[in-house]
């Protein structure tokens, strides 16, 4: 019995707090971070002095608008990139 009022009583509770306002969400994401492994990480070394491996040869970049390389090791957008362009306020 004492279960089933306090269930009664969270219910209740998570639906005042919605109805007055209390899970408004915010509307704009101002940046979105990212820490994650290789399949985030595309890399960027185009910008490095030093380095002697870079990724700005024409098959990097085949799905980015104009075909062109953009210095990633990778050949069009990842996970990241999806989930950020949703974001963008237009």
């Amino acid at each position: 019995m004492t279960s089933s009022s306090s269930s009664t009583l969270v219910t209740v509770v998570v639906i005042l707090c919605c109805w007055c306002g209390g899970c408004r969400a915010q509307t704009e994401v101002s940046a979105v971070y990212v820490f994650g492994d290789s399949l985030a990480d595309v890399g960027n070394n185009n910008h490095l002095a030093l380095s002697l491996l870079k990724a700005d040869f024409p098959h990097n970049g085949v799905d980015f608008a104009g075909h062109k390389a953009t210095g990633r090791f990778s050949n069009g957008k990842n996970f990241a990139d999806f989930l950020g362009v949703r974001q963008i306020p237009s």
